[in-house]
């Protein structure tokens, strides 16, 4: 190649790497790469040619503004800097070994709160960080606790639980399931806690005070927890 025309092509080249190194926003730095491009392709310079390619769908202003000192180094005949490459993300944690999920129950009998919390009590990676007697409660408890998971009843004073899923589709936290003797799974109720928003609903167990009301219910109501939050069974 013509030592004049790279020295010229140099000389020109050279202000835009700086440019680009400090370029204000993802539409400046652009521009000035397609300047190098168009440079680039007019010398015929396979190795800037090769490094702007890739640029050419990048969308990341600091990853852009970093490429600036290999384009000049490349331009000057030196050897460029390889691109860092970004370290490898850690596995998520198995969901045995994740914290535990924090969940809430919103439910204005204290019987049904304790026997729900007996269930939750099997599998220890569940822990109930809050509970509510009806469903203004239960939107200032999740507004405050951010939990994971909701239990919710439907029928409640003050706010039903349908009014609860209006309120939380909007600005609520985690995953909520309805457990309610009003929601069996197919019924009408149940549609309609689906629609706004419910992961899932399921029969409030039966029989309160039956003494193995854990063993025929809970197996049920914790399989459809895990599932919500994603944990294995």
């Amino acid at each position: 190649m013509d030592e004049e025309l790279l020295a010229a092509f140099r000389e020109e080249f050279a202000p835009l790497c700086v440019a680009l190194a400090t370029a204000a926003d993802l539409p400046a730095a652009q521009r000035l790469l397609a300047q190098m491009r168009a440079m680039a392709d007019g010398m015929e310079i396979a190795p800037i040619q090769a490094r702007l390619a890739p640029l050419a769908e990048e969308e990341d202003l600091a990853a852009l503004r970093a490429a600036a000192e290999g384009l000049a180094a490349l331009a000057e005949g030196r050897d460029a800097p390889a691109p860092e490459l970004a370290p490898e993300a850690a596995p998520p944690p198995a969901p045995d070994e994740a914290r535990p999920i924090r969940t809430l129950i919103v439910d204005d009998s204290a019987m049904m709160r304790r026997l729900l919390r007996g269930i939750l009590a099997g599998d220890g990676r569940f822990t109930v960080v809050g509970e509510a007697m009806d469903g203004a409660a239960g939107l200032q408890a999740q507004a405050e606790l951010r939990p994971d998971l909701t239990l919710l009843d439907l029928e409640m004073p003050v706010l039903d639980g349908l009014g609860f899923l209006a309120e939380w589709s909007v600005s609520g936290h985690g995953q909520v399931v309805v457990v309610s003797s009003a929601a069996h799974p197919g019924s009408a109720a149940a549609l309609e806690v689906l629609r706004r928003g419910a992961w899932a609903a399921v029969a409030k167990p039966s029989g309160a005070l039956s003494p193995d009301l854990a063993e025929r219910s809970g197996a049920e109501i914790l399989a459809t927890l895990r599932e919500a939050t994603g944990l294995e069974v």
